[in-house]
Parts: C-alpha cells; sequence; structure tokens
C-alpha cells in the first residue's frame, strides 16, 4: 500500500470494476462542472449552494427549516448561507408574526435581479448535452442522480457532517 491510501475493510476485497468505473465517472463529471463553478464565482461571486438557494426563494418565500430541508443542508450551514446573501442585500429574513420560532426568507429586488441574470448554466454544453437526450433518458438520468446524491448525503448525515454545504462555503 502506497502512502495515503487508505486500507480496504476487514473481508474487503477493494473496489469492483464496474464500482471504479463508477467513481472515475462521477470524477469526470465534477471536472466538467467545474469551470462553471468557477465562472459563476467570477461573475457573480457566488457559490452553488447560494445560487440554489436563491434559485428556490425566487420562486416563492421560504420558512427556513423549510428551506434547509429543500437544499438538503443542516440548519446551521443554512443560517452561513443566508447570513452572506443578507449581507450583500440578496435576501432578508422576518420573523413570524404569528409564531416568532419561524423565521420566512425572501429574496430582495436585488436579489430577483440577481436570480435574473444566472444564465450561464443554460448556454452550457453540460445543459446542451441535456436537451439532446430523449424524455426518457433525461427522466432516466434525473432518477440516478437524485438517487445517488440522497445516498451520498444519507451517509454524510450518518457521519453528522454537512460536507457538500460546508466545502461550498469553504470555498467561498
Amino acid at each position: 500500500m502506497t502512502q495515503g491510501q487508505t486500507p480496504a475493510p476487514p473481508g474487503s476485497t477493494g473496489p469492483t470494476e464496474a464500482q471504479r468505473r463508477a467513481l472515475k465517472a462521477v470524477v469526470h463529471l465534477i471536472r466538467l462542472v467545474e469551470p462553471l463553478i468557477v465562472d459563476l464565482w467570477r461573475s457573480h461571486e457566488l457559490t452553488l449552494a447560494q445560487v440554489q438557494c436563491l434559485r428556490i426563494l425566487s420562486l416563492q418565500p421560504e420558512q427556513a427549516g423549510e428551506l434547509a430541508k429543500k437544499l438538503s443542508m443542516s440548519s446551521t450551514s443554512l443560517t452561513r448561507v443566508l447570513e452572506r446573501l443578507e449581507s450583500r442585500g440578496l435576501v432578508e429574513r422576518t420573523v413570524d408574526l404569528h409564531d416568532r420560532r419561524r423565521i420566512w426568507v425572501q429574496l430582495t429586488e436585488t436579489g430577483r435581479s440577481t436570480v435574473s441574470s444566472l444564465t450561464s448554466w443554460y448556454q452550457s454544453p453540460l445543459f446542451q448535452a441535456i436537451q439532446a437526450m430523449s424524455a426518457d433518458e433525461t427522466a432516466e438520468l434525473t432518477r440516478v442522480l437524485e438517487d445517488f446524491a440522497q445516498a451520498v448525503q444519507r451517509l454524510d448525515s450518518a457521519e453528522g457532517v454537512d460536507s457538500a454545504a460546508s466545502l461550498s462555503e469553504e470555498l467561498r
């Protein structure tokens, strides 16, 4: 075993060829998306978590707890995201008048304008490849990616870490 390698669990024979290929495909997809993430940061100084938050809020105001669920992140991670967005004047938080435990989050006019300007992903080769797929292929891709993301999130949650949100915010 070389330095930096993690040993396989006891009784394990290591990854199968299919598992290696799957991991390689995921890493390849990440490499294809990476320039889009960098462009998003350069053009708007926003992380993916922040953009997802803004896009959800562009549909309607949300209670903070529901927003955290929709973003699949902890309330602590959501608080960090919202603090950054609020400091830039993109969202505002208000206490519910009938239940002070509830916090409502909504876009400001600046936030709406920012969301309207986030169009580069729809001109990307990534989106063009999705457009070239049949409806059945798109549905299957969506199902597989959603299932995979949920499985990763379950494992991440079992470890008590919100690594995707944490990494996204650390990169900020």
